[in-house]
């Protein structure tokens, strides 16, 4: 599905508990944007309900979900889709992210993301399950590259080619996590240039940011740390190639004080900013006989 046409949110931060009473306090002008977790807020009332509503009156929201499961055995829950596509309609949501994962079992939810297999097979099961979605929910659907720690099988390709083939098998969007792929470069030994090389662009709707961790002999995908410079080093890649509706920088806890979420904020901006500035062209060197006649007309 196309998402020509849908307005730019800009660069923003995830909504947390943490972080909303700061927020509300100071409706920072830096910030462009929001995104939430739907299932934080569905069917619900009380206090936070009602903070995310008044926020959402001052900043544009982009919605990103947590347990759609496309890639579960089970089939997907009409009844989650039924209560999703009723607050995506009172949310105003332009469209609609989740994971290229699977994260329930026959209905059970594990509260973490696992990842697929990078098979033929699984191409073939997730597609038409992501189709489902998007063409049910009637918007733009993206779905996000996951950090995983062992393969789930035997892989027949490369991480990029599997998020490449599946994205353009189901014409749907591209959220891409520029941290997931470093951290995933780490722990398996690849060059995230070489996965960023090749993705199709044109798909990519949305962008996070985030930071981790060192634990022994591995990166882990916390949320919990300030972006690094290798990661700002490919957003400036993805932010020359692609033109994404929302950036966000995500922090799930360890939060700091506003100021140094609305840096990164900051610098994301500059990044994006700096990639789209128009390219000057170098000025001609005049030759020598025009440099002597420029030193006798003094």
């Amino acid at each position: 599905m196309s998402a020509a046409g849908i307005k730019n949110l800009g660069v923003g931060l995830g909504l947390r508990r943490e972080n909303v009473d700061d927020l509300l306090a100071r409706f920072p002008a830096e910030l462009d944007c929001l995104e939430i977790a739907p299932e934080n807020y569905m069917k619900t009332g009380g206090k936070l309900y009602r903070q995310y509503r008044e926020l959402a009156e001052r900043y544009p929201v982009a919605i990103h979900g947590l347990s759609l499961s496309v890639g579960s055995l089970h089939p997907l829950s009409r009844k989650f889709l039924k209560e999703l596509k009723v607050f995506l309609k009172e949310a105003r949501a332009l469209w609609m992210s989740d994971h290229l994962c699977y994260s329930s079992v026959l209905g059970a939810q594990f509260h973490d993301l696992l990842p697929l297999p990078l098979s033929r097979e699984a191409i073939r099961h997730v597609v038409p399950r992501i189709r489902q979605v998007q063409d049910y929910l009637e918007m733009p659907f993206a779905i996000e590259n996951v950090s995983y720690y062992a393969s789930a099988g035997k892989d027949e390709m490369p991480e990029w080619e599997f998020l490449r083939e599946v994205a353009e098998r189901a014409d749907c969007s591209l959220l891409l996590d520029v941290n997931n792929i470093y951290v995933n470069a780490v722990n398996h030994g690849f060059d995230p240039y070489e996965y960023l090389r090749d993705l199709p662009y044109e798909r990519v709707l949305h962008i996070h940011v985030a930071g981790h961790i060192q634990y022994q002999d591995f990166l882990l995908d916390t949320h919990g740390a300030p972006v690094i410079d290798p990661v700002w080093d490919l957003l400036r890649y993805v932010a020359k190639r692609a033109r994404p509706k929302a950036v966000i920088i995500e922090r799930d806890h360890n939060l700091p004080v506003l100021e140094e979420s609305l840096a990164e904020v900051a610098t994301a901006k500059r990044i994006f900013a700096e990639a789209r500035a128009p390219r000057t062209a170098p000025r001609p060197r005049p030759s020598a006989g025009a440099l002597r006649a420029a030193g006798g007309a003094r």
